[in-house]
């Protein structure tokens, strides 16, 4: 029995060892993937995210501390719990080792599968390592006045066990979610974070809408409308970003209103960079199908249409941007639809000119309005 329990241990072991060896390849393969864009182009997303994350950092306070205003400590925490999501599925294969994973799955039990990769989640959860440093420094008389700070540490994990098993319930969760926030009176914090929890498993037991059955492929419309809807994610962690966008302009604008006309500026620059980086994904799966639309005689249409998704997605994101700053002329607006346009045409054509010629961009923009 001794010698049997040693032998399981051992290929434990070496099982793990293989799968962080193959958790370290898959995120340099992704890292490359990210580098053939451009190291610039690394160096304006990498900048611009870790401000954003700074910046959320700081908002733990506001949702560790937020009985004065608990609305806002729940939004604070439901964009946290959202950007968290957004980045374990951008590592979701490398977590899993999804390209080797019916392999494995012939090699051992299912629950050492689902045990390593539980271990490799929380190794990944750079969100939830930050709120856990918070929590041990706190004391247990501020433990008892912030108690919804422990059931907001559970979502934080059973989000990232979401993230890996069943996605689609982030999707619904997030949307019911966002409509519990939007009611027009405050509760306690926790009662916030309950309702949180409560929503969240309601959407793991909903049922996934089948919208694509009655799709057309052959239809262009119907086409990037599955796509999307198979590959939801692409558009979930750039609202994200965008949503970041406009709580750390908001933020800004109430501590220094004096510099608004910098911060449109720098606010408009990341609204156009999200949304057109969509264009990458969208000019892949034109290379991809494009013989399939040219066997239709759609292929200068099917052409143009890999231009349409970024700017559907920057159009709403403008509509916020003009509430925000209170814009009445659509000066700014129009550069931004012109700005998407050329970004989408230089990802397009030189790639690894994309970030130089937004960073070019930008700082021209700034010199003559400022």
């Amino acid at each position: 029995m001794i010698a049997n329990l040693k032998h399981s241990i051992g290929q434990y072991r070496f099982f793990m060892d293989y799968r962080i060896g193959a958790y370290k390849a898959e995120l340099t393969q992704l890292f490359l993937q990210l580098k053939s864009f451009g190291l610039l182009f690394l160096v304006v997303l990498g900048s611009s995210v870790l401000g954003l994350v700074l910046l959320l950092l700081l908002g733990l306070g506001k949702i560790i501390d937020s009985s004065d205003a608990p609305q806002y400590g729940a939004q604070m925490a439901w964009l946290y719990l959202l950007l968290q999501s957004v980045m374990l599925s951008a590592m979701k294969s490398a977590i899993k080792n999804s390209p080797q994973r019916a392999f494995q799955q012939t090699l051992v039990k299912r629950y050492w599968l689902v045990l390593i990769d539980i271990k490799l989640l929380l190794l990944s959860n750079g969100w939830l390592i930050a709120s856990l440093v918070i929590a041990i420094d706190l004391s247990i008389n501020q433990w008892l006045q912030v108690p919804h700070f422990l059931v907001f540490l559970l979502l934080q994990f059973t989000l990232g066990i979401l993230c890996l098993y069943k996605p689609i319930a982030l999707v619904y969760g997030f949307l019911l979610s966002a409509m519990w926030l939007m009611l027009p009176f405050d509760v306690s914090p926790m009662i916030y974070q309950c309702g949180f929890v409560l929503l969240f498993a309601l959407s793991s037991l909903m049922v996934p809408f089948n919208f694509t059955a009655k799709l057309e492929l052959s239809s262009l419309t119907g086409f990037w409308l599955m796509f999307f809807m198979q590959n939801s994610w692409t558009l979930v962690w750039r609202g994200a970003l965008l949503l970041c966008v406009f709580v750390v302009s908001q933020v800004l604008l109430q501590q220094r209103a004096d510099l608004v006309t910098i911060f449109s500026i720098v606010s408009l620059a990341y609204l156009v960079l999200f949304s057109s980086s969509l264009h990458f994904d969208c000019s892949h799966i034109h290379q991809q199908y494009s013989v399939f639309f040219k066997m239709q005689n759609k292929q200068t249409a099917f052409y143009a249409s890999q231009f349409i998704p970024s700017l559907v997605m920057l159009l709403p994101a403008l509509i916020g941007y003009m509430i925000l700053f209170n814009l009445t002329n659509s000066v700014l607006v129009l550069i931004g639809i012109i700005w998407c346009l050329l970004q989408q045409v230089i990802a397009q054509k030189k790639p690894a000119h994309y970030a130089l010629v937004w960073v070019i961009t930008t700082g021209g923009l700034l010199a003559a309005l400022t």
